[in-house]
């Protein structure tokens, strides 16, 4: 029987990255630079479960148009392809500057590469992604309130695919990741996943 998934999505330099090592002790790569996540990376955790670490998915410094569309069209066969095998999706965006480029995008009549990504998990998926709201160390209290209420509105989360789905988190600092870690971790164990976290190396 073929290992399920879960599957980590995000923007280049969200901190998607940095996130997975923090939760789950994996040494996958990070870095300062946009883009440094740029092919699809799986790692074994526990039996039956493999962690997916999907490119970032939109603007990558240093990239061309065309290195940019190949990656999102890979990221897009690969989710539309395993569907069936993904256990649970995490989207991470970085909450600091989602209200000012989904504002400006707005204004041009597109929606953001986020709240694509997460309304597109949210339509393949048997129930939505679970969402890491990521740098809120960078915004004080109100702007965070702020920018964590119009992400609820743009991505519906009053229906129950969000539902209680967003998590404002901190890579840098640590804020957040033991309920995001929790949220992830339960609702992979309701899946059979007794020990989804422990990293296991097959026979």
């Amino acid at each position: 029987m073929k290992d399920e998934y879960l599957v980590f999505t995000g923007r280049p330099n969200s901190g998607k990255s940095s996130i997975i090592r923090a939760i789950t002790g994996l040494d996958v790569a990070s870095g300062k630079r946009p883009g440094t996540t740029r092919r699809i990376s799986e790692y074994s955790l526990s039996r039956g479960l493999t962690l997916v670490d999907m490119p970032g998915y939109g603007r990558m410094t240093g990239a061309s148009r065309s290195t940019e569309d190949r990656t999102k069209d890979e990221v897009l066969e690969f989710l539309e392809s395993n569907a069936g095998r993904i256990a649970l999706a995490v989207h991470v965006l970085d909450i600091f500057t989602f209200r000012e480029v989904t504002r400006r995008l707005e204004r041009k009549g597109l929606i953001s590469v986020d709240v694509e990504m997460i309304l597109f998990l949210g339509e393949l998926l048997e129930e939505g992604p679970i969402v890491a709201a990521n740098k809120v160390d960078k915004a004080d209290q109100v702007e965070r309130e702020e920018a964590l209420a119009e992400l609820k509105v743009l991505i519906g989360g009053e229906s129950i695919l969000f539902f209680n789905r967003i998590f404002p988190v901190s890579a840098r600092t640590g804020e957040g990741l033991g309920e995001l870690k929790s949220a992830i971790h339960g609702r992979l164990v309701e899946k059979g996943f007794r020990t989804p976290f422990k990293l296991w190396v097959g026979s």
